[in-house]
C-alpha cells in the first residue's frame, strides 16, 4: 500500500516539475503576458492551483484546493497562499518560491514541492480544503482557459 502511495506522489511531482516547466517556456515567450498568471509566480498562487488541479484532474488525479493564511501579531503583517493537496495530505505546490525575498519565517525557494507538510505550510490559518471549481466570473475562468491553452502548447 506504501508504495503504491509513494508511486502516486512520485507522479504527481513529475506532473507538477512538467507543468512548471511549461509554465516557464511559455514565460519566456511572452504569451503570457495578458494572463491572469502574467506575474507567475508571484501573487497568482490560487489561479496557478486552478490551472495545476485541471492538468492533474485530466491525469486522473484528485486533489483539492487549499487556501490559507499565515498572521504574525507582533507585525500585523499577513499573507495568504494556495496549493493543492492530495486525499492523504500530501501538498503539491508550484509557486511557493514567490516567498524567496522574505525577510522571517515565510521565506520559502522551492519551486515545486510535492510532500507532506513542513513547517513553511504549517505557518498558514487554513480555511476548508475545496474540491469545487473555481467561482470566478466569466472574464476570469475565459482568461484562466486562455493561460491552460497557453501553458499546454508548451508542455
Amino acid at each position: 500500500m506504501s508504495d503504491n502511495l509513494d508511486n502516486q506522489v512520485e507522479y504527481v511531482r513529475s506532473l507538477a516539475i512538467a507543468f512548471r516547466m511549461a509554465i516557464g517556456r511559455a514565460q519566456e515567450s511572452g504569451e503570457l503576458s495578458r494572463t491572469v498568471i502574467a506575474s507567475f509566480p508571484i501573487g497568482c498562487c490560487g489561479y496557478t492551483s486552478d490551472l495545476l488541479k485541471r492538468y492533474l484532474d485530466e491525469h486522473g488525479i484528485k486533489t483539492w484546493y487549499v487556501s490559507g493564511t499565515y498572521r504574525d501579531p507582533s507585525t500585523n503583517y499577513s499573507q495568504s497562499h494556495a496549493w493543492l493537496e492530495l486525499a492523504d495530505g500530501t501538498v503539491i505546490d508550484i509557486t511557493g518560491d514567490q516567498f524567496r525575498f522574505e525577510l522571517h519565517s515565510l521565506q520559502n525557494d522551492c519551486p515545486v514541492y510535492c510532500d507532506k507538510p513542513n513547517e513553511f505550510y504549517n505557518l498558514f490559518e487554513l480555511a476548508p480544503p475545496c474540491q469545487c471549481e473555481g467561482t470566478y466570473s466569466m472574464d476570469v475562468k475565459r482568461k484562466e482557459k486562455l493561460a491552460y491553452d497557453i501553458i499546454c502548447k508548451f508542455l
